[in-house]
This record gives C-alpha cells, sequence and structure tokens, in this order.
C-alpha cells in the first residue's frame, strides 16, 4: 500500500522528523524513514509527503529552508 492511499499516522510521522533532530533533512529523507528504506518511492509518493509536511509543519516543529537551486525542499526543526 502506498502512502498516497494509506491513511497518515501523525506520530509516526513526527518520530520520522524527530529522528533528524537539529539536522536538516528533506522530504524524501522523511518519506523513506515513514515508509522503510527498502519501498521505492514514487513522484506522487514524494509529492504526497511534501504535502503532508507543508500542512503539518506547525504541529511538527519544522519549517522549509530557503534553496535557490529548485530541487527538493529542505526542512530544519525550528528552535
Amino acid at each position: 500500500m502506498t502512502a498516497t492511499s494509506a491513511p497518515i499516522n501523525l506520530d509516526k510521522l513526527r518520530n520520522a522528523v524527530q529522528k533528524f533532530g537539529s539536522h536538516s533533512f528533506t522530504t524524501v529523507q522523511v518519506a523513506r524513514d515513514y515508509q522503510g528504506d527498502e519501498q521505492q518511492l514514487s513522484a506522487a509518493d514524494t509529492q504526497h509527503f511534501e504535502a503532508l509536511l507543508r500542512r503539518h509543519a506547525a504541529l511538527l516543529g519544522i519549517a522549509p529552508q530557503v534553496s535557490g537551486t529548485g530541487g527538493a525542499t529542505v526542512w530544519q526543526a525550528l528552535s
């Protein structure tokens, strides 16, 4: 079952985010941790996790970092 079809477990998502502590991380890193490293992430899965992180950023205590490269979103825990 992919992340896009399964209900999200916010506790599990929070735990995945908290593993990075004060270090920055990408959406893909969180998604892989949440789903398990052995699972292949589709573009839809990555977009789904990006939307989840943006929607729940305040609850998770994270913020996207400004990036001029236009690549993957980099997140950082708020102090």
